[in-house]
């Protein structure tokens, strides 16, 4: 079974929220989460803005079997330490940015989930010099 993502609708002040499940049927998210930490995460969105591929450095207190249970056991995971890369199905990663995140973790330390806020910024138009 793959990770299960979310996506919120674009928001033009907010932008893009993602919610990436490690753990099946995580239904109700907000009773099973005990803690959360913050980490900073590269992620690789697709043409049309869907989560393709990320990385995260695991904080050091769950750098142990425990914590990556949900993660370590999915085949679209890999995890060298300190790092977990992944690959999620379909379109492959067009841009690369770097973003902060949030774990989610349950009360027994193991990692369920991750948000990550993307709020594209303005694009500046730049005017081209004239040519003669």
């Amino acid at each position: 079974m793959d990770f299960q993502v979310e996506r919120s609708e674009f928001d033009p002040e907010s932008g893009f929220s993602y919610y990436v499940s490690f753990k099946p049927d995580l239904s109700i998210i907000g009773e099973e989460i005990s803690a959360q930490m913050v980490v900073q995460a590269v992620v690789w969105l697709s043409e049309t803005s869907n989560l393709a591929e990320f990385t995260f450095e695991v904080p050091k207190q769950c750098r142990n079997s425990q914590a990556l249970k949900f993660i370590c056991k999915q085949g679209a995971a890999n995890y060298a330490e300190p790092r977990v890369f992944i690959a999620l199905p379909g379109p492959s990663g067009e841009a690369a940015i770097d973003l902060p995140a949030t774990l989610d973790l349950d009360f027994a330390g193991r990692i369920v989930g991750m948000e990550i806020q993307w709020v594209p910024e303005q694009i500046q138009r730049i005017p081209l010099p004239r040519m003669c």
